[in-house]
């Protein structure tokens, strides 16, 4: 099995490429197999996504909670390393069985682990140029160790990418070379670092034989950062010259990954499955972030779904996925190899890729499972010059700050950063209550932030305090009059109160300030249901999908409207788009129940209300409507247990 990591991929940019012929490989690839959207978790920060799509777990469980973390050694930080991970990833998992992998630049996977099979690191494409020769590879950074002469040759310099390989993506570099602020150099940069990845992993997966490949291309996230705001449409604040110079670029990167897809593909052979992946998508139409607003850091471009395809033996041929996720990665990859999936991993076996899709019975955890997996031993430090390089990427990159000269403060507002991380986790995750006890433990300089006073007011709503979330509401407002974010919680904490009156007040004002915000009209369409006044909630949520045509928050409560409405084919219609684009989402697989139990199909609402029940186990609606459709089927037996769990439950 191949397993193809693009960070930040998005099917928006990909599908007009396919259309117009410019990414062949990749659309081969969606005519041979599978493909779909791959919703990611929050935070949107590839060091923990990656990590979650290895080990199938949450970065509370993995343990890596940001790009960087304190140098064992006390004097400072470095970028995140694999010896934070604290449970196996899916090529530990394959080494407890003696097969073979081989993985380049995973992210977060320095030092390089002692596998059966290579690793080389995400370190290993990071070098920099000293009279005309790149700086030496870390001892670290490849295993097994005596890879590293041979490795280390297949670096390519930013030097060595001449004007015919940039023309593609700047057709007038030849013009913009005599200007003194010109983006050419960084260009080369990204360039020779993507080169090198597909270099060293095309040398790698040719030399010997392997059972499992993986090799993550930083390079479209990275290209993102730099060039995205010159891709048409052309954005206010970027000038006629910079966009006529750069708004190739987007493009000339994906087609650049569509050719390194090609040989890849070529390399694996019929005989492999191949699965490519993005752990995020990234914002490329009118929903960029305007750097003007003061909003335009760069998780700010991440948009929340990222890419799934997947072809070759085991895989289903010419069809669609959907509700996939990337804690669906490692359960899938785990049942093409015929390994039991953990019940630890939250995440599901998309068994609707697979041929035979019989899944295997689920183990209690492989962490308990003894023998050499290749992990390394809790001891390993490594010298922290080794990371400089890493450090300064990110820094540029605008992820990280440049450490300062006091290293107490460094590492305490890395550690502070990184336990923030893991708090938006722990919320994404709907562990609201860990969340709060969290968030109170917090420094009082991090904990008094605005960002984390309003993660808590976002925590008090869910677990029902209303009483505090005014109060970490009002002081918010008090602090910072023109917050649209509290205002617009102010808005729920009214409806929550049942005040629509006054909710409708906060969400219209902030509705009149910034009409880009698609979450403030999903909020009005639930305001507007919960007052009956339905046509006018379809509106709401027709402007949210007018915003962000992925958002299932839209989709559900329109699906609710059109149901009040009587139009119970609309609503199903609505209900399945967003389970598609989400599969853990109880209130689409309700909905659904409820329109198939409307449209007079009892035996397929039972299959999607038993699906809400479980992953909603505390819903009464459900639990009510179920029994309902049980009754309607003539199992009185089942409509009074149905009854009965709906009796036990609050809501």
């Amino acid at each position: 099995m191949l397993l193809v990591g693009w960070d930040a991929a998005d099917w928006q940019m990909i599908h007009p490429l396919v259309e117009q012929g410019l990414m062949p490989t990749l659309s081969g690839m969606m005519q041979r197999g599978v493909w779909g959207n791959l919703a990611t978790t929050r935070p949107i920060l590839s060091p923990m996504l990656w990590n979650t799509i290895a080990t199938g777990k949450r970065p509370i469980d993995h343990g890596v909670h940001g790009f960087t973390e304190p140098d064992p050694n006390g004097q400072g930080v470095r970028p995140v390393h694999s010896t934070s991970r604290k449970c196996k990833a899916v090529w530990n998992l394959l080494t407890h069985y003696g097969l073979r992998s081989n993985i380049v630049g995973w992210y977060a996977s320095h030092p390089a682990e002692p596998i059966a099979g290579a690793m080389v690191s995400n370190q290993f494409e990071q070098f920099g140029v000293e009279g005309g020769q790149p700086t030496p590879l870390p001892a670290s950074c490849v295993h097994p160790a005596e890879l590293v002469p041979e490795l280390a040759e297949l670096r390519v310099l930013p030097g060595e990418i001449d004007p015919g390989a940039i023309l593609p993506f700047v057709p007038g570099a030849a013009e913009l070379i005599a200007k003194s602020d010109h983006r050419l150099g960084k260009l080369q940069h990204l360039l020779s670092q993507t080169a090198t990845v597909h270099a060293t992993a095309t040398h790698l997966f040719a030399k010997d034989d392997w059972d499992f490949a993986a090799v993550y291309y930083e390079g479209i996230d990275r290209f993102g950062h730099e060039f995205m705001e010159f891709h048409p449409p052309k954005m206010d604040q970027v000038s006629e010259e910079d966009f006529e110079a750069y708004r190739h670029c987007m493009t000339g990167a994906y087609r650049f990954h569509d050719m390194m897809l090609q040989t890849l593909l070529e390399q694996a052979g019929e005989e492999t499955a191949v699965l490519l992946i993005s752990d995020h998508g990234y914002y490329n139409d009118h929903l960029r972030p305007d750097p003007r607003e003061g909003m335009a850091g760069p998780v700010e471009w991440h948009r929340p779904f990222g890419v799934f395809a997947a072809q070759g033996p085991g895989i289903r041929q010419g069809s669609r996925l959907y509700g996939a996720g990337i804690l669906d990665i490692t359960p899938t990859v785990l049942q093409l190899f015929g390994l039991p999936v953990a019940y630890d991993m939250p995440g599901r076996v998309l068994a609707e890729i697979l041929e035979e899709p019989s899944i295997q019975e689920r183990i209690e955890s492989w962490e308990e499972v003894d023998g050499d997996c290749g992990m390394h031993p809790n001891e390993l430090r490594v010298d922290p010059l080794e990371s400089q390089a890493a450090m300064e990427q990110l820094v540029a990159l605008g992820y990280v700050e440049a450490p300062g000269e006091d290293i107490e403060k460094t590492v305490r507002d890395t550690i502070a950063s990184n336990e923030f991380n893991l708090i938006q986790s722990l919320v994404d995750s709907q562990r609201n209550a860990e969340a709060i006890e969290r968030l109170d433990a917090l420094e009082p300089a991090v904990r008094d932030s605005s960002a984390a006073q309003t993660l808590l007011a976002t925590c008090l709503l869910a677990t029902a305090d209303k009483k505090r979330a005014r109060k970490v509401l009002e002081a918010l407002t008090s602090a910072s009059p023109g917050l649209t974010r509290t205002r617009m919680m102010l808005g729920a904490l009214e409806f929550a109160e049942e005040n629509p009156e006054a909710a409708m007040e906060h969400l219209r004002a902030v509705a009149a300030s910034d009409p880009r915000l698609p979450g403030l009209h999903n909020k009005l369409g639930q305001v507007l249901i919960a007052t009956k006044q339905y046509g006018e909630a379809i509106t709401a949520f027709d402007k949210a999908l007018a915003i962000d045509g992925d958002s299932p928050l839209a989709f559900t409560g329109r699906a609710r409207a059109r149901l009040e409405l009587g139009d119970a084919q609309g609503a199903l219609d609505d209900a399945l788009i967003a389970a598609e684009l989400v599969h853990f989402l109880p209130r689409a697989h309700y909905l659904i129940g409820r329109a198939l139990a409307a449209l007079d199909k009892p035996a397929e609402a039972l299959e999607a209300l038993e699906l809400c029940v479980r992953q909603a186990p505390g819903m009464k609606a459900a639990h009510l409507e179920l029994a309902n459709v049980y009754r309607s089927l003539g199992q009185v037996e089942k409509s009074r247990e149905a009854e009965l769990r709906a009796s036990r439950v609050l809501a």
